[in-house]
């Protein structure tokens, strides 16, 4: 079967006529559009996703919903080269609508970012101003698990992997110009509320600044061009008068029927990268790789000395160490001061931490080369070569050596 080239990726809780009318714009250039829903639509409520997407995936959304955590779960139902990804807000320029099936023909490119501009204080305008311009978006992204590296924190995604290009082929966010204040600060108050909440370089948290243009421009807006602004009444103009939109405030908390064939939270929760590790994730097995020569031995060191290291690390656990991630396992080494028989003693020195080049899943083993830093003060040392899985905990996998520094 030949691969589609561009498949795009929608996340949404409606409404759903609206949706439909964005997908059509990008349906003349894309293979294939696979959109997911919120679970709690009735069937007949998915009829204007009817011959507009090749395949709609009910799924679970609670009151804790948060989209970044769905994108790598949504990424693996796609079977195109490349993904496009548009929510639910977004409305495509018509040069990036033009533009995509060349950027997906490019052979030397893995990932592409474009302008958003957010509309503002009508769709006619945007905020001309930092920081809404430019705000990027990760618009296409190769569909490549060597590469594609998705991180679910607030406000985060598919990561910018090279060699990629910044292009200027807008996104149009309509959020700020057609939902009232209120409805914009509530969400801006959800993810202030998470864990990871971000700020910009002066200070000010950016969900704020981004969602509350009332409070925080400084400049007059910019026009849009009028061929864009024909797209964007295009979307707007679909009647979405019977539309539900089922977002994190209409979870009732109760039990709810949920369309056959829903995928549980649980399942997507499982293609998230940044999951917290299961307490079967911290086992491993470290061998010393180091090699015959005194360059090689750990045994004898000068004070704050470097030397070179290499160990072989086998995952023995039920979860994957990344490359990459907000929660890191990293190779690492402390300095233990020597007590009775060879035990450690007081924690003398944490050595630096070394990042795995490829993913390590489990049952996987690689060689990781290392350093180590010898402590300033001459004496007696336990040095203890670990995983540490950073602010959670150091894994104890046990590979030790006494070594002793020399002034």
């Amino acid at each position: 079967m030949t691969r589609p080239r561009i498949s795009l990726s929608c996340l949404t809780a409606g409404p759903l006529h609206r949706v439909a009318a964005i997908l059509e714009l990008y349906r003349p250039v894309v293979d294939e559009i696979v959109v997911a829903v919120n679970g709690r639509f009735r069937v007949p409520e998915l009829a204007p996703l009817d011959g507009v997407a090749d395949r709609v995936i009910p799924c679970e959304m609670g009151a804790d919903f948060l989209q970044e955590r769905y994108r790598a779960w949504l990424y693996a139902q796609c079977r195109g080269e490349f993904v496009c990804t548009v929510d639910s807000d977004e409305v495509p320029s018509a040069g990036l609508i033009s533009a995509l099936p060349a950027l997906a023909a490019a052979r030397d490119v893995v990932t592409y970012l474009t302008t958003c501009r957010w509309c503002y204080p009508d769709v006619a305008h945007y905020l001309d101003e930092y920081p809404w311009e430019p705000s990027w978006k990760m618009v296409l992204v190769r569909n490549d698990p060597a590469t594609l590296h998705i991180r679910g924190g607030v406000h985060e995604g598919v990561m910018a992997a090279p060699p990629f290009r910044y292009l200027e082929l807008p996104v149009y966010h309509l959020s700020d110009a057609t939902t009232p204040t209120a409805a914009r600060a509530a969400k801006v108050a959800f993810y202030d509320g998470l864990d990871g909440r971000q700020l910009l370089e002066d200070g000010r948290p950016v969900s704020e600044v981004f969602y509350l243009p009332e409070r925080h421009s400084l400049h007059p807006p910019a026009p849009i061009p009028t061929e864009d602004v024909a797209l964007v009444e295009k979307v707007l103009a679909a009647d979405v008068s019977a539309d539900r939109v089922l977002e994190r405030e209409s979870v009732t908390g109760e039990a709810e029927p949920l369309l056959p064939g829903t995928v549980a939270y649980d399942e997507i929760l499982g293609h998230w990268p940044e999951r917290p590790l299961p307490a079967g994730a911290y086992r491993a097995r470290l061998e010393w790789r180091r090699g015959r020569s005194p360059a090689r031995d750990l045994t004898a060191l000068r004070p704050d000395e470097r030397r070179q290291a290499m160990v072989l690390v086998e995952n023995l656990g039920d979860a994957t160490w990344l490359r990459d991630g907000r929660n890191r396992v990293h190779l690492s080494s402390r300095f233990f001061s020597a007590g009775p028989g060879g035990s450690r003693g007081e924690l003398a020195l944490e050595c630096g931490r070394f990042a795995f080049p490829a993913d390590v899943h489990p049952g996987e083993a690689t060689l990781m080369p290392f350093e180590v830093m010898a402590p300033g003060v001459p004496g007696r040392y336990v040095l203890a070569v670990d995983l540490v899985e950073e602010q959670v905990r150091w894994f104890e996998c046990g590979l030790e050596v006494a070594v002793e520094v020399r002034g």
